[in-house]
């Protein structure tokens, strides 16, 4: 049996409180403003919400009836609440903005982990290298070479055997053979698009840079949704409404 309407507002309104801890951790560049949520019915709302009581509250959603608006808070504690709004349906809280902000908070912890086990490495590690890292880096120098022309480039990975070559050795071989110039197995039923491509550390893009990418997306989309008339519209969400 699925959640009663009063039930499934208590999770609406505990996702929306959650959310709004997260934003609170992000501010525009330009403004300085974070990004807060709430929920508002429709004007019509209390005439027919009698007819989605046995159901949950994305019905309600659905129909129009219940909306997320989204407002600013600026540094100084003021507000745009009920004097410029966006509104989100449910769905697109639950599809977009809930997880983009969870992601971008996982995202924080993890550029903070990585930046902590780099202060520890630097605090502890020897003045004198040790004789071993260099043999490792040599290691690692040999590992990135392609093992047909023995230079260092962008390698790719065949997915049936494993082996590894750069794009232009496999793009030579395979006008001339069908197999792995390594342990010849069949390539027959390998296209380009099957290739998996090989990635080291200077690959990676930094996870500030990431995070900072997602974070203007998810404000430029919040920017995209329609815009809250004050007159009108929504009342604010009330939770003694039946």
């Amino acid at each position: 049996m699925g959640r009663s309407f009063r039930d499934s507002l208590k999770v609406l309104e505990a996702d929306i409180q959650h959310a709004n801890s997260l934003a609170s951790e992000f501010r525009r560049e330009y403004d300085g403003a974070t990004l807060q949520m709430r929920m508002a019915y429709c004007p019509a709302a209390h005439v027919f919400l009698f007819l989605v009581q046995w159901t949950d509250c994305s019905l309600a959603g659905a129909l129009g009836l219940l909306r997320i608006l989204i407002y600013k808070v600026y540094a100084d504690g003021t507000t745009t609440m009920s004097t410029h709004e966006r509104k989100a349906s449910i769905r697109e809280f639950y599809a977009v903005i809930f997880p983009s902000l969870m992601q971008l908070h996982e995202g924080i912890n993890e550029v903070e982990g990585k930046k902590q086990k780099a202060i520890c490495i630097e605090r502890y590690k020897k003045r004198d290298e040790d004789p071993k890292m260099v043999t490792s880096e040599i290691d690692d120098n040999i590992e990135e070479e392609c093992g047909i022309c023995m230079e260092i480039n962008t390698k790719v990975v065949l997915p049936t055997c494993s082996h590894a070559m750069c794009i232009k050795c496999y793009r030579d071989w395979r006008s001339r053979s069908q197999s792995c110039p390594f342990c010849r197995d069949s390539l027959k039923r390998v296209n380009s698009a099957d290739l998996w491509i090989y990635t080291d550390n200077r690959d990676i893009v930094d996870m500030a840079t990431v995070r900072r990418e997602n974070l203007r997306r998810l404000f430029m989309y919040i920017d995209k949704l329609p815009t809250v008339i004050p007159e009108s519209v929504f009342d604010a969400y009330d939770s003694h409404v039946k």
